[in-house]
């Protein structure tokens, strides 16, 4: 038996290592851009509405939308009567507004006024579901088409 002597340079082992980690990072970041993509909601741009039937009149939930983002909530016809009513209705509705602009996104978590919240997220989710089965319904005619 002979006795090998393997000869280690530290300017090779440093130039390995680091493409190495470039290589982990350059991976990384395709990933993360090739994931978000898939994670993007994509709507028809346009506003959609869902109605919500208080004191016998309804109250109108609008959603504007553009091809990737929520622009706008309003609320609609809230009459005298209906403010007396629900009084909860108009602050839950400014604070859900305003989490649902900040994070594009209705999976949010409510912590007050619970009931009231669940109702105007519920219409507000309605309104965006419509935004979405109209793009796929476009989509669908597109590639029938085609």
């Amino acid at each position: 038996m002979s006795t090998k002597i393997v000869v280690f340079q530290m300017k090779d082992l440093i130039k390995k290592g680091a493409f190495i980690a470039a290589g982990i990072i350059i991976l990384a970041f395709i990933l993360f851009f090739l994931n978000s993509d898939k994670n993007k909601t994509s709507y028809i741009p346009g506003t959609y509405s869902a109605e919500i039937i208080l004191q016998n009149s309804p109250v109108v939930i609008e959603v504007t939308v553009d091809e990737n983002s929520i622009l706008d909530i309003a609320m609609l016809n809230m009459g005298e009567t209906q403010e007396v009513f629900y009084p909860l209705f108009e602050p839950s509705f400014e604070t859900l507004r305003s989490e649902i602009l900040n994070l594009q996104t209705t999976d949010i978590k409510i912590s007050e006024n619970t009931v009231t919240s669940s109702i105007l997220l519920d219409s507000v989710n309605t309104a965006l579901e419509e935004a979405k089965r109209e793009k796929e319904t476009t989509s669908e005619t597109t590639t029938k088409a085609d």
